[in-house]
């Protein structure tokens, strides 16, 4: 059973960032997918706010190659966009995947984001597109990039009064990109192992590169210090071989040595090489 709470359903974002102000111990609903397994586990609170309906939070557009996305889009929604297919192709590739048919069609990317599961879909895509998160409270807009906003496996930087209203990501025309992940079982399973991707070449270059990788450390990350180091460098096996194993040492420097890296290791290895070759 659920503990008790009270329901509130604003009409306007406005109305939520109200409710959000002057009740304690609130929650956001929107898809509920993520909210109520912890209520069911025990995690209560005094309201909900059910943002399902506000308008503001909906939908995909894009203005000079920056790309905003309502923070109760939903993983469905987004996969089906033909901005997010064309501009990141990643992303949607990533929202199909997300859980069973029923989560996708309830399930947001805010909410996906504000849970901060190290194993969510959505991370490592939104990665490499250097999104930025969001907040809206009474006290006014601030935006952070996804890195900054994320602290800790379930914890991030918004506060009881914020509201995740979109998030904001760029298109990379003239990459190719992708996401693949590792499972337990073909669908409807969570990832074990995620990467996403976006390379440029030219003349057998590397040009630039963004790699994203998932459910190997405490939270996704981007090896920043390897991508910088392949800008302008040979596509070889050798170069290929070199940055494999520097971002091997990279995840085991941040995590440890846990004793699933005696089969995420080999394939993250093997997936990171299948895709520097392209």
């Amino acid at each position: 059973m659920l503990p008790e709470f009270a329901s509130v359903i604003p009409e306007s974002k406005e109305n939520a960032l109200a409710h959000l102000s002057s009740l304690e111990n609130a929650k956001i609903f929107a898809g509920g997918t993520d909210l109520l397994v912890k209520m069911r586990r025990g995690e209560s609170c005094s309201h909900i706010v059910d943002i399902t309906n506000i308008r503001d939070l909906q939908g995909v557009s894009e203005h000079g190659g920056l790309i905003t996305i309502g923070a109760i889009s939903t993983h469905s929604e987004i996969h089906a966009n033909p901005i997010i297919r064309a501009q990141a192709p990643s992303l949607a590739r990533a929202c199909g995947w997300v859980g069973s048919p029923a989560i996708r069609n309830m399930g947001t990317i805010g909410g996906n984001l504000v849970n901060a599961s190290p194993a969510a879909d959505s991370l490592a895509p939104l990665l490499i597109h250097d999104t930025m998160v969001v907040l809206e409270s009474k006290n006014g807009v601030r935006k952070m990039k996804l890195e900054d906003f994320i602290h800790a496996p379930y914890k991030t930087a918004i506060q009881p009064y914020e509201l995740l209203t979109s998030i904001e990501i760029k298109g990379l025309p003239g990459y190719r990109e992708g996401y693949k992940r590792v499972t337990k079982r073909a669908t409807w399973a969570i990832s074990r192992l995620s990467i996403a991707w976006a390379i440029q070449e030219k003349d057998g270059l590397f040009k630039d590169i963004k790699l994203a990788i998932g459910s190997c450390t405490p939270m996704p990350f981007r090896p920043r210090r390897i991508e910088e180091s392949l800008k302008g460098k040979a596509k070889n096996e050798e170069t290929i071989q070199a940055a494999v194993e520097e971002i091997i040492d990279e995840i085991k420097s941040i995590s440890g040595i846990r004793p699933s890296f005696a089969y995420k290791i080999p394939v993250v290895k093997a997936l990171l090489e299948e895709v520097l070759k392209g």
